[in-house]
């Protein structure tokens, strides 16, 4: 059997809508390792909001924070941090559109207002999160690979309009939209991987769910999209399975004669 690296993303995909590990995805990991094939985690949240789910399957390869970190036997082998100057310009916008900021380092997160707002409430709550306390000059004094802004989709025009050329703007829930760096992304940083281990691209898979799955499953060989994906990721996705509650995971993988 050919050996494979596969990337799994978190949110959606290894976790189910209770934020729990299906008992059969577990199984799959665990057959995944023993076949040869390298598995890594491939996800939005920093290590900080990561680290009980590589606990909890044994991962050591990761990739965080969108592609702007990563871990290759829990050691960090790329990393591609924010432009400080233009983060601090994105700031000033920010600030006066009164649109909520965090900051997030690979092992902390801190938001920059004292107040708790609504939209960074709800779309924290979404990935399993409370709010991050409260740091406003956090990012002064700790390298930021990703920044967290909130607002929704009708307000976008403030940044996604070309007036930050060094970023890039995700959007993972209708109120929150990761900030990172304009030449970051998960395929970016997955593709690295597997160049860096001597996988062929046609001996890459990925599964994932949301918009900063998309680049990324449409890159490696085989994209995989969760059957709870939207819409716009199936149709790009090469196949597409059973959603993050009912084995999707563990069944593309027997389909695929993997495990």
């Amino acid at each position: 059997m050919q050996k494979k690296m596969i990337f799994f993303d978190i949110d959606g995909t290894l976790l189910n809508d209770e934020k729990k590990v299906l008992p059969n995805t577990k199984k799959a990991l665990k057959q995944l390792k023993e076949n040869g094939h390298e598995v890594v985690i491939a996800t939005g949240r920093n290590l900080a909001l990561a680290q009980i789910v590589i606990d909890e399957l044994e991962f050591t390869n990761y990739i965080l924070c969108n592609g702007a970190a990563g871990y290759y036997h829990n050691e960090l082998v790329f990393e591609n941090k924010l432009d400080l100057k233009e983060f601090e310009r994105l700031l000033q916008v920010a600030d006066a559109q009164e649109h909520a900021i965090v900051y997030e380092s690979v092992d902390a997160l801190k938001r920059r207002h004292t107040e708790n707002d609504i939209r960074m409430m709800t779309a924290m709550k979404s990935v399993g999160s409370s709010v991050p306390p409260h740091d406003a000059d956090y990012y002064l004094h700790h390298p930021l690979y990703q920044g967290l802004i909130f607002y929704p989709d009708a307000e976008k025009a403030a940044y996604e309009n070309g007036q930050f050329p060094k970023f890039k703007f995700v959007r993972w829930h209708n109120t929150g939209v990761d900030i990172v760096p304009h030449d970051g992304s998960k395929a970016r940083t997955v593709l690295k991987f597997a160049e860096n281990q001597g996988f062929k691209v046609e001996d890459t898979i990925a599964f994932g769910d949301g918009l900063n799955d998309l680049e990324m499953l449409t890159e490696v060989g085989m994209g995989v999209a969760m059957g709870n994906a939207l819409e716009t990721i199936k149709l790009k996705a090469d196949k597409v399975t059973e959603n993050c509650n009912e084995d999707g995971i563990y069944l593309a993988l027997k389909d695929l004669h993997l495990i």
